[in-house]
């Protein structure tokens, strides 16, 4: 019973518990699968989402305000140079170039959960380099494509994790 295990994990917090001891639970409890979600366009001349307004990836791998920064950063590049009189190509220069960081946390994150970055992460004898360069991403250089694990991260990442578990070989 979904209920019962709400009310059981509040219990579990004595400030929670005494908040929510006489509440009233007037909706079902439910569940969410999934947390990731895109729009179709991230930016034209008249608009550029920042951050999660464009692209949700996971609240638990923190790459939320990375993504912000850079989002607004790129964002601002381009609305200078619009203003300013330029032709801007909002899908190629704040668009496409955004999703170069995005989708290398989303390998990263989907790395973790799927088991192919614990594997690299945990592994005992790291090439120093190659810990390097995942660091820097995890760190949130995820837009460095002289990384090579930015670059081509899915095939990168899944190269490796199959050499560190013996599979390569």
């Amino acid at each position: 019973d979904k209920l019962a295990a709400l009310q059981q994990l509040a219990n579990e917090e004595p400030g929670l518990a005494s908040l929510l001891r006489n509440a009233n639970y007037p909706n079902p409890v439910g569940e969410l699968g999934g947390y990731s979600a895109n729009v179709k366009r991230l930016a034209t001349e008249h608009y550029a989402l920042l951050g999660n307004a464009g692209e949700f990836l996971d609240p638990v791998f923190s790459s939320g305000v990375t993504i912000a920064m850079k989002s607004a950063q790129f964002a601002a590049d381009c609305v200078v140079r619009q203003l300013n009189g330029e032709v801007v190509d909002w899908q190629e220069e704040y668009s496409e170039r955004l999703m170069v960081g995005v989708n290398t946390f989303r390998t990263y994150g989907e790395g973790w959960y799927n088991g192919t970055l614990q594997d690299v992460i945990f592994y005992q004898a790291p090439n120093p380099r190659i810990k390097q360069m995942i660091s820097a991403i995890l760190a949130g250089y995820a837009w460095d494509t002289e990384n090579p694990y930015v670059k081509q991260s899915e095939q990168r990442l899944s190269t490796l994790a199959e050499l560190v578990r013996g599979e390569g070989f």
